[in-house]
């Protein structure tokens, strides 16, 4: 399981160091919250693959967590200029956030359907 001092331990970027295990701790339970929204599925306490997205979602939410950015995402800005006069919203898929996680999630969900039986439906003939 994903904790604050694990991330601590694992991130050698700054804004992760210097953030506390309390913002920490609720970056944490966030990216799960997001990881469980993206994949329409209960997060796997268990699986180190699944880990890493989870971590480098809590990497990327810790790097971009300052006022300007979290105002621009809270009125569904994706890009603005410098007057803001112009901006652009995208509310097309559910994301994490990251592109590089959604990528990672989007390969352990093929993966996890590969090592299964292909799906959660099974039916029996009798």
């Amino acid at each position: 399981m994903l904790t604050p001092e694990k991330v601590k331990e694992q991130s050698s970027t700054r804004a992760v160091q210097e953030m506390t295990p309390e913002r920490l701790s609720y970056l944490v339970d966030e990216a799960q919250v997001r990881i469980e929204l993206f994949t329409i599925r209960q997060y796997v306490e268990d699986d180190s693959r699944l880990e890493v997205a989870h971590f480098r979602l809590v990497e990327a939410m810790a790097l971009t967590d300052n006022d300007e950015t979290l105002g621009a995402e809270a009125r569904g800005i994706t890009s603005e200029s410098d007057q803001g006069y112009t901006w652009s919203v995208e509310r097309a898929s559910v994301t994490t956030g990251s592109p590089l996680v959604d990528s990672l999630l989007r390969q352990w969900m093929a993966f996890t359907a590969e090592a299964s039986d292909g799906g959660n439906v099974k039916a029996m003939l009798l």
